[in-house]
């Protein structure tokens, strides 16, 4: 976390029942000599490969939320109410090249072949009809599970 979001303050890093076997007493690790920086922004572009765009909103979204003092982490109400979560699905949508453009046209179709064979099986089964005299199937649990109870109740 230190190499995402920075060092650590010093009574956080002091404050647990075992911060003694991880940090010395300036708040520093004990056995990591050399932390490498990395910030949250450059992780998303370089390893994600988001678009610089995507990354400083997310990682401005994130990093508050990520903040090692509790206090100063914002509430759940303030995270629903960042433009990052207001933005909508256009944020969410991966980029696409020419090549793969076709692939999704494709699968669009079947998905929504899919969706039509939902929707029309869906309309079919709003269309059975359940008979009082239809006999309720048990299984082999159940069923000896209630006549133990009707033994035991008629004792």
């Amino acid at each position: 976390m230190m190499e995402l979001l920075g060092m650590m303050p010093r009574k956080i890093a002091l404050g647990g029942r075992y911060s003694r076997d991880f940090f010395n007493r300036y708040g520093d690790l004990r056995h990591i000599r050399r932390l490498r920086f990395w910030p949250m922004n450059k992780v998303l572009i370089e390893k994600y490969e988001f678009s610089e765009q995507d990354a400083n909103d997310m990682t401005n979204f994130l990093v508050p939320i990520l903040d090692f003092i509790p206090e100063k982490r914002p509430t759940a109400a303030q995270c629903l109410l960042h433009p990052w979560i207001n933005a909508g699905p256009r944020l969410l949508e991966p980029s696409v090249c020419s090549s793969q453009s076709q692939d999704l046209d494709s699968l669009s179709e079947e998905k929504k072949g899919d969706k039509d064979e939902m929707e029309a099986m869906e309309a079919g089964m709003r269309n059975i009809v359940i008979s009082a005299d239809s006999k309720v199937v048990k299984d082999d649990q159940t069923t000896s599970k209630l006549s133990k109870s009707a033994r035991s109740s008629s004792r």
